[in-house]
């Protein structure tokens, strides 16, 4: 028995038993191992949701609607069943975040299929959130190793810390391997999403913090202004450990009178940057490997020329871009044949600064990026950038900019905007 396999648990929520028992056959019959219940009360009282890879829920239920389970048991996944009559409120009631909804009487094939999508699709969301965490120190770069060798000399600090760095590099495992330092005694990890947070919220988690608790406040920059002070009053009276991380330079937005400068100093007292993969690419072989293993379904790697793909890109989403490209390209891929570099799709992501220094230094820039110009040696991939749209914007529409530097519309005004290039007001129709 103890060989095996693991069989996906299922929870089925229906009180018409013909529907109840007919679906736990067939759910069954696909080494699905199965439970059922008549009620959301009955299921509360009865079960642990934890333990279950899906639920499956009528949408009227006695008492209580079935998509009332979707934020009782979150993460786990809710397929919601309707009767055709009210199909429209299940499309609805999609919106509170059910995976999916299927009509009764259901066509076992469809039932099936959709079963096994939603299965498959959480086992890789299940990989999405835990590998960029087992991923984000690893390697032997210098650039990863200051930071391997700060983490235990904070660990045990009650000092605020601020973790700074771009989107998607590891800011929040870095937290978490802080507060799990070997000399570390906190015993509770509060993440707290600073954007779009609302004060009743975020006061009622300030409260439930201890001196065993480290607050992890991601996102910091983007705390509502009447909540700064909020957090001020509680940095300055609470005995938790306080780490924070931001994507955005603190510093500017006080400057800017966007961020307050007495919760500034008070959050940054031990600073510690978070690098980019730009920072640290001979670390991308180890974390494209790491990424692999955690994936039952890739069984023949990389190609050699898929794998240089990702060794040469600039990645400016960082750790997370990179998992995410490798968890679509393992999707993708077809069982037993190794993932080439069509599948990584690597197509619309603009060039690292070595292969564009490498191009302008040997007189042979790229002609799809750069035709029609003539580009000085020496420029950073910036420089290059700011150039390039400044002195052709007002002769060509975004489709065509973005062509021509090999970017997507959206990349090129994600861009715009980290850069600071806008349209003049004379430009909009070259806008498209």
């Amino acid at each position: 028995m103890s060989n095996a396999p693991h069989r996906d648990k299922i929870l089925i929520v229906e009180d018409e038993e013909i529907i109840r028992v007919s679906l736990r056959k067939l759910l069954e019959r696909h080494d699905y191992d199965v439970s059922d219940v008549v009620s959301i009360k009955a299921a509360s009282e009865n079960v642990d949701f934890k333990q279950f890879a899906l639920i499956i829920s009528d949408l009227r239920l006695p008492g209580q609607l079935g998509t009332d389970l979707i934020k009782m048991v979150d993460p786990v996944p809710v397929l919601i069943m309707t009767s055709y009559a009210s199909l429209r409120s299940a499309v609805d009631t999609m919106r509170q975040g059910a995976v999916d909804y299927i009509s009764k009487p259901f066509d076992h094939d469809e039932m099936l299929l959709s079963v096994r999508r939603i299965l498959s699709a959480s086992r890789h969301r299940a990989v999405a959130a835990k590998t960029l965490g087992d991923i984000a120190l690893l390697g032997s770069s210098e650039a990863i190793k200051k930071i391997t060798r700060v983490i235990p000399k904070v660990a045990a600090s009650d000092l605020p810390i601020l973790i700074q760095g771009e989107t998607g590099s590891g800011k929040s495992a870095l937290a978490l391997a802080i507060h799990n330092g070997k000399k570390s005694t906190r015993q509770r990890f509060i993440n707290i999403n600073c954007a779009g947070l609302k004060e009743a919220e975020f006061a009622s988690q300030l409260d439930v913090s201890s001196s065993s608790t480290t607050v992890f406040l991601n996102n910091i920059a983007e705390l509502e202004a009447s909540l700064q002070p909020l957090l001020l009053r509680a940095m300055q009276n609470s005995q938790c450990r306080f780490i924070c991380s931001s994507d955005q330079d603190l510093e500017k937005l006080c400057k800017a009178n966007l961020f307050r400068k007495d919760l500034y100093y008070e959050i940054d007292v031990v600073s510690i940057a978070m690098p980019t993969m730009r920072q640290r690419s001979a670390d991308i072989s180890v974390i494209i490997q790491e990424i692999l293993t955690h994936f039952d379904d890739v069984s023949s790697g990389l190609t050699e020329d898929a794998a240089q793909a990702l060794i040469d890109y600039h990645w400016p989403g960082n750790l997370r871009q990179l998992k995410n490209t490798l968890q679509q390209a393992v999707i993708l891929a077809s069982p037993g044949e190794p993932i080439d570099a069509e599948l990584i799709g690597l197509g619309e992501i603009t060039p690292s600064p070595t292969q564009v220094t490498r191009h302008l230094s040997a007189g042979s820039i790229d002609q799809r990026i750069t035709q029609d110009y003539d580009a000085p040696a020496g420029l950073s991939l910036e420089d290059y950038f700011t150039r390039f749209v400044l002195e052709n914007q007002e002769n060509m529409s975004e489709t065509d900019l973005a062509k021509k530097l090999g970017i997507s519309r959206k990349s090129l005004w994600e861009r715009r905007n980290k850069l600071g290039i806008s349209r003049k007001k004379g430009d909009e129709s070259l806008s498209d």
